[in-house]
């Protein structure tokens, strides 16, 4: 799944259903997880993959453009849905 966001603009990804990782494709993202310490600052070709008990928050910095894909645990949790929402724009 494709998504393009506007600068500020943010995305809570809910990680109860999953493994997958954000990929930026375009622009910068600001990537943030529950239970994680670290912030991720991904830049067109870069992801991080996101656990089934993570809560992530991405936001645009300036217009961008991510993908959700498979992240390779997701092997092990087969015929699990995906869950998005956009939070908003600041």
């Amino acid at each position: 799944m494709e998504i393009r966001l506007e600068d500020r603009e943010v995305l809570g990804i809910d990680g109860r259903n999953g493994y997958y990782a954000v990929r930026c494709l375009e622009g910068s993202l600001y990537v943030t997880r529950t239970g994680d310490a670290r912030d991720y600052c991904l830049r067109p070709g870069q992801q991080v993959e996101i656990e089934a008990s993570d809560h992530t928050v991405v936001e645009a910095v300036g217009a961008a453009r991510l993908k959700c894909v498979p992240a390779p645990a997701a092997a092990r949790h087969p015929g699990t849905a995906e869950a998005w929402h956009l939070v908003g724009s600041m």
